[in-house]
Order: C-alpha cells, then structure tokens, then sequence
C-alpha cells in the first residue's frame, strides 16, 4: 500500500493515520481510528515511518516533528 502519490502527496490513508498519531497511539488503536484493518494501518505506519513522518517507541507510534509540518500544523 503505497502512502506517496507519485506527485510527492500523501495519499487519503496516510494522512488519516497521520492525524491520528496527534497522540501517541498503537497500531490498534490507529486502525480503529481510521476504520481500517490492522494489517493495513501497520503497512502505512511502516511506510510513514520509512519517510520519517512518523516513529514507533515501543508498541507507541508517535508523529515526527516533519511529520507534523506536512499535516499543516
């Protein structure tokens, strides 16, 4: 599941479970978050993670600072 959209964006779903990292979260909770299978929220935390958008810290994933700045805030 590719969360870039090959014009640089992030696609729905990785901005999704991007805003719900604004607290620290486990992949669990971010799927039911965002509606999603478990399975797919941790395929895009891996790949937010990969482009340093977001970290995990234990069973936490939490939002990078550049992470932050590509939600608008």
């Amino acid at each position: 599941m590719a969360c870039v959209k090959p014009n640089g964006e992030l696609t729905t779903a990785a901005l999704e479970v991007l805003a719900s990292l604004a607290a620290p979260a486990t992949d669990q909770e971010v799927a039911a978050a965002v509606s999603r299978p478990v399975h797919q929220a941790r395929a895009i935390l891996r790949e937010l993670i990969k482009i340093d958008l977001a970290v995990r810290d234990g069973d936490l994933y939490r939002i990078t600072p550049a992470g932050r700045t590509r939600l608008g805030g």
